[in-house]
């Protein structure tokens, strides 16, 4: 026996040693640069070539990774940008009650400011884009209110404080887009049980003191304003719309108005919901509300891939009343063949992925993906929960314009 076991490991050491690398090995250094974001869940082969290991065009570094000190809060939301107009970005990160400003700097982030909702509002979203033109972004946040209806603010960054432009807006409010199109989007809240939202989405303008609705934003019919965005996909840079639809939480993909595709798994899952007018604690009279949904060009050759978060379930059934997250992975494609194609996947997240960025959020000259993480979810009055923000370095030396 001790003679046969003996033979096994001859043999599998003699299989295995020649593609070996171990984690303190001095060979570890000459991986392939996307090892960092991709971990040992990497593909076997690129949808570029199967001779070839993992997509050379990720281009990712390995050293390029952080993680913030954690956070005592439930995280909804999450934006990079230069909020007060000094050529620096800013972090921004959201929970239900508060808004943080913070910069890196010193390898960690720095709290800036903090503005805090009224008791009886909850935040849903968090976004940034200069509304007024003057250089700064203005914070924008969709919130609902006791009364479960909208009330969503505009906030502007003093440098030292975040002070309200706007507030009890009765539009729910997100930027949508890729980066050189994005465009403030609003949407009517429901006015009845089961009724989340009423009437089109919206593009909308701010003058400074309120917000106006201009013209509808062209959208099939079960879209809604947090569940969508629009941008060209593909290298041949056709207009999309890819959403995620509750409850399948599955990835659509709309060319000119028709369906072009959908997935088979389920994508962007998150505990951040609304409320329907009238509802009681019945867990069926919610909407929640998927992750952000990017449309970027990640890996600079020219055209925008897709990428958003895979959340898992945790084993929960699917139809249940009962619904957490226990982990997350970011994910990638790109659009060839009128389908999806996975073009790189993270490590796994302690966590789901709730928001994310793709921006220079160190301010080094280079893109990384931010991500809010949430570990622990906020349950009840007694527990706030707990997030962590971790940073991807992409090996592309500027913003996407």
């Amino acid at each position: 026996m001790k003679l046969l076991k003996s033979i096994v490991l001859i043999a599998l050491f003699t299989l295995i040693a020649p593609g070996v690398i171990l984690a303190d090995d001095a060979d570890a250094k000459k991986r392939h640069p996307s090892y960092n974001l991709m971990g040992r869940d990497t593909p076997a082969t690129s949808p570029l070539n199967p001779n070839f290991v993992v997509a050379e065009e990720a281009r990712l570094s390995e050293s390029g990774f952080w993680r913030s000190a954690f956070i005592p809060e439930s995280l909804v939301g999450l934006t990079v940008a230069d909020i007060d107009g000094d050529g620096q970005n800013e972090v921004v990160y959201a929970s239900s009650r508060n808004v943080y400003v913070t910069r890196f700097s010193g390898g960690t982030l720095h709290q800036l400011a903090q503005y805090s909702l009224p008791p009886t509002d909850s935040i849903v979203s968090l976004d940034a884009l200069d509304l007024t033109g003057d250089g700064r972004m203005e914070i924008i946040i969709s919130a609902q209110d006791d009364a479960k209806t909208a009330a969503s603010q505009i906030l502007s960054f003093t440098g030292s404080d975040i002070v309200p432009l706007a507030t009890k807006i009765t539009w729910y409010l997100r930027v949508v887009g890729a980066p050189d199109g994005r465009f403030l989007a609003g949407q009517k809240p429901g006015t009845t049980r089961n009724e989340f939202f009423t009437g089109n989405v919206m593009r909308m303008s701010f003058d400074g003191r309120k917000v106006t609705s201009k013209s509808r934003v062209g959208l099939p019919k079960f879209v809604n304003l947090f569940n969508f965005t629009l941008a060209r996909l593909g290298s041949g840079g056709t207009q999309m719309v890819a959403a995620v639809k509750f409850p399948s939480e599955h990835i659509f993909l709309f060319e000119g108005g028709h369906q072009v595709w959908e997935s088979r798994e389920e994508y962007g899952g998150t505990m951040t919901y609304l409320d329907s007018p009238n509802a009681t604690d019945d867990r069926s009279a919610r909407e929640f509300l998927p992750s952000r949904i990017l449309i970027a060009d990640i890996d600079g050759d020219g055209q925008n891939e897709l990428i958003l978060a895979k959340n898992d379930r945790g084993g929960i059934p699917f139809m249940s009343k009962q619904r957490g997250f226990t982990s997350g992975a970011m994910q990638a494609f790109k659009y060839t063949n009128l389908s999806l194609t996975p073009f790189f996947r993270s490590r796994t997240m302690p966590g789901p992925g709730v928001d994310y960025a793709l921006a220079d959020f160190n301010n080094n000259g280079t893109l990384d993906l931010v991500v809010a993480v949430v570990t622990e979810q906020k349950s009840g009055l007694m527990k706030d929960g707990r997030s962590v923000i971790v940073a991807y370095e992409i090996g592309v030396p500027k913003e996407p314009k």
